[in-house]
């Protein structure tokens, strides 16, 4: 008999949960699905519209977690939050993400490091350029904002931040000039351009500046420019007279070669053995 009555009162129970769930959405439908924060990329109607097609039950047993990750999947959402609010409301609270820069070409990344993939046709103009792998991206957005300040106090705007997988630096300027600042001391070597960036100004169009000395720094000017080199000022090294400007202890002099010809890059052999004796 003890059997019997635990066999019924299971069926009870089972038989009423089916007719509660077969009822509860039409006796407590969800009629209005509100959708709060600013957005620019997902407007409400396609949020509504998301959300809907997967809503299941009333507002008693709609599952909010899984509502959630549907919004959660559009690709600008950043973060969203969904409640119940009494008696047939569902709100939706969506923060967007606000993208500082295109990743990689084909995704964008947030001012947190947030790599994310737009829809096509979504990536807005005149962003600038980030490169590296995405476990990178915090790192390489945090040296951006700061480089981005420090730069235009000298009147320069980065177009492109890249670091490669061996760990090197290198910033292309909006005025097309190349910076390598190489793997270690990145911060010291983007200091000397800094230091040094209205007297190249002054003397051509530089179009690399290779900053991977521990004194001083190289530059291939472009050959549009007058015949201009410069020469750093490299360790157990001494670099021809014959040539170029000399770069290092923060001066740069410029002086025109002998035949009034630019040669193609102002780096020689003997300024890349001093490079790499200074580790990158």
């Amino acid at each position: 008999m003890r059997t019997l009555t635990g066999l019924l009162v299971l069926a009870g129970l089972a038989t009423a949960a089916w007719q509660f769930a077969f009822w509860e959405p039409r006796l407590l439908p969800i009629r209005v699905i509100e959708v709060q924060g600013e957005l620019h990329h997902h407007s409400s109607e396609m949020l509504q519209r998301t959300i809907g097609e997967r809503l299941k039950g009333g507002i008693l047993t709609a599952n909010l977690e899984d509502l959630k990750a549907a919004a959660d999947e559009l690709p600008w959402v950043g973060n969203a939050s969904i409640r119940r609010i009494w008696p047939d409301q569902l709100q939706v609270r969506v923060d967007e993400h606000k993208p500082i820069g295109r990743w990689n070409a084909k995704d964008l990344v947030t001012s947190e490091g947030v790599v994310f993939h737009p829809n096509d046709g979504e990536v807005p103009a005149g962003l600038p350029s980030f490169e590296g792998a995405d476990p990178q991206a915090p790192e390489v957005v945090a040296r951006y904002l700061k480089w981005r300040d420090d730069l235009m106090l000298v009147g320069h705007l980065i177009q492109t931040v890249a670091l490669d997988a061996r760990g090197a630096w290198s910033l292309d300027l909006v005025s097309g000039v190349r910076l390598e600042l190489g793997t270690e001391h990145v911060e010291q070597r983007l200091k000397r351009f800094l230091a040094n960036a209205a007297q190249l100004e002054a003397a051509g169009q530089p179009e690399i500046v290779d900053l991977r000395y521990s004194n001083g720094f190289s530059v291939t000017w472009r050959h549009n420019d007058p015949a201009l080199s410069a020469k750093p000022e490299a360790v157990n090294s001494k670099p021809p007279a014959s040539k170029g400007a000399r770069v290092g202890s923060g001066k740069a002099r410029a002086t025109k070669s002998g035949k009034g010809k630019a040669p193609a890059t102002a780096q020689t052999q003997t300024d890349r053995a001093g490079r790499s004796a200074k580790g990158g």
